[in-house]
């Protein structure tokens, strides 16, 4: 498996995004990529850790306050 993943990514930026740009009528919406793509990226990245920020928050609390709804004595 490797590396295909990093392909297939590759291969996706290439045939949706280079070959479209490439293409004179789509030029006004891509030329300035900045705009676009690091909130792509960004977008892109905090997908691929749904609920990390919430995470946070309810490990802080537990840990702060002792709670533990996994607890396996009684109480």
């Amino acid at each position: 498996m490797g590396l295909y993943w990093l392909w297939s990514y590759v291969i996706a930026l290439w045939s949706t995004v280079v070959v479209n740009c490439a293409k004179p009528v789509n030029w006004d919406n891509c030329w300035p990529p900045q705009e676009w793509l690091a909130p792509a990226v960004h977008d892109y990245i905090r997908a691929k850790r749904p609920y990390s920020e919430e995470r946070k928050i309810l490990k802080s609390v537990e840990h702060s306050n002792g709670l533990d709804d996994r607890r396996t004595e009684p109480p």
